[in-house]
This record gives structure tokens, sequence and C-alpha cells, in this order.
């Protein structure tokens, strides 16, 4: 380092969208909808992946390797984040409304003076001890809301709930098992406050859920169905058999498809008019 350059001030809180390579076809949708929504998010967005990258500036590709466990991959990508804490969303959730990084930064500056370690965005509740002078309260022993989800950690703690061999169902155990204790350090925003972030959960299993095909349908984006499909509903054995044939399909798409992706480079969503 150049003596004469002032040292660079780590950020106090990074975003951190967990995935792997097989949801690579949600990507582009996803970042479409954040960059529309949030256009001054703070940069570099971390992408966690196996070996694939995402092929924009602002975004990037922590490159983990194989899957091993849900807590590896987290270990090696959180190795690589150098903020004190990560906004973590999954990349199915789709961003629907508008996201104001002052607030957001105003919030998070206040939820570290009190040593958050956990801070639960998509929820809000009027249970549980109110912070005076904050938007905050803690989550209570008995409205246990702590989940591995649309949340901003403590990377240290993250790390806890992520340990090397650990599933995220292992994890999300852990994290209910300390809210049941009324650790000290979970946090929700309190009801009548503007939420933090308001989205669409977009896939379930191998498959786009109803819910996002409307809001795919209203915002003019045309999801590669042959890639990822939207069969019947349903528990009724024809939509089951439907769905269990495309599960068949989707595997030997996706092996006679590999290189559809092989360069590595997953390019962004291209539109001829943003809606």
């Amino acid at each position: 380092m150049n003596l004469t350059e002032e040292p660079t001030e780590k950020p106090l809180w990074s975003v951190l969208i967990s995935s792997f390579d097989d949801n690579c076809d949600i990507w582009p949708i996803f970042f479409h909808f954040l960059f529309k929504h949030w256009p001054d998010v703070p940069t570099p967005v971390y992408l966690v992946t196996n070996f694939r990258k995402y092929d924009d500036p602002r975004v990037v590709s922590l490159c983990v390797g194989a899957d091993v466990s849900w807590g590896d991959t987290m270990t090696k990508s959180l190795e690589k984040i150098p903020s004190k804490h990560v906004w973590m969303l999954l990349e199915d959730f789709f961003l629907t409304h508008p996201i104001r990084t002052e607030r957001i930064d105003s919030l998070v500056r206040d939820w570290d003076r009190m040593g958050g370690k956990y801070l639960e965005t998509g929820r809000q509740s009027d249970i549980g001890p109110l912070i005076p002078g904050t938007d905050f309260r803690r989550i209570p022993a008995e409205n246990p809301q702590a989940g591995i989800n649309s949340a901003m950690y403590e990377v240290q703690f993250l790390k806890e709930l992520a340990q090397p061999g650990w599933s995220l169902w292992r994890g999300n155990t852990q994290l209910g098992k300390l809210n049941r204790e009324s650790h000290p350090d979970l946090y929700y925003l309190r009801k009548g406050v503007e939420p933090m972030i308001q989205f669409v959960e977009a896939v379930k299993g191998r498959f786009w859920k109803p819910v996002a095909m409307d809001y795919l349908k209203e915002t003019a984006v045309q999801p590669d169905l042959a890639w990822r499909p939207f069969p019947p509903q349903g528990q009724g054995m024809i939509p089951k058999l439907i769905r269990s044939i495309h599960k068949r399909r989707i595997a030997w798409r996706k092996k006679r498809d590999e290189r559809r992706f092989a360069a590595g480079e997953v390019p962004p969503l291209v539109r001829p008019l943003d809606v």
C-alpha cells in the first residue's frame, strides 16, 4: 500500500445474496428487480455461487467451489466479506417496492449501537420489549420469529450459525433455539413503521410459484420456462404426475444444456423496455 494513501474504511454492512449455480437462471431476474427498486444499493453486492459468475460490474460473485454443506459454503463466503454486518437475501426474493438506502443505513447504525446480532427484516411485530428512541423490539422467547431468511446479521454471529458441515436446517434450528432461550441481541421492527423490504418469494423447489408468475406477468418479465417450469398446482394425482415428469425433464435438460453457461458468465436480463 502507498503510504501516502488514506486507509480505506470498511463498510458497516453489505448485501449478500445466498445462491448456488443450479439457480443461475434466477439471477438475471433477481438483479433486474434489485437494481430497479434499489438503484443506489451499496456496491459491490455479493453473490454466493459455486463456479459461475454474474456478469455485472456491481456484483462480486463469491465462487466457493463444489457444494459440501450450507455451512461450508457460507463460511467460505463470509471470509470474503469486508463489512461487520451483512443483509442476506435469497436469490428468489424479487423486490416489489423501492428501498431507501439512507433509511436502511440509519436503522443498521442504531441496531449496531445496540449490539445487534440479528435483525429480522421481513417481519414486524408489536410483541416484545420496545427499545426506547428506536423502531426496534427485541424478539421475545414467547414470539420466536428469528429464522435464516431475509435478515441482517453480524458476520461473526452468522458464522456461528453456519459452521462447516452444518445444513441450513441445523443453522436455522440453532437460531430458533437461541431465540427461545431469550438471546438478547435478536431484533425486528415494531409494527406501524415503514418496512425495510417488500418482495415476492418466487420459487418453491424446482418450480415458479403462482404469485411469482403473476408478478412477472405484471412487470412484463419473461422467465425461461424450459429451464424452470410452472406446472399445475395442487395435490391431485394429475398435477403430481405432471410435476414428476417436469422434474425428470429438468434434470435431462440441465445436463444437456450444461454448455449454456460453460464460460461461467451469466448475462443480465435483456429487455427492450423497462416497465
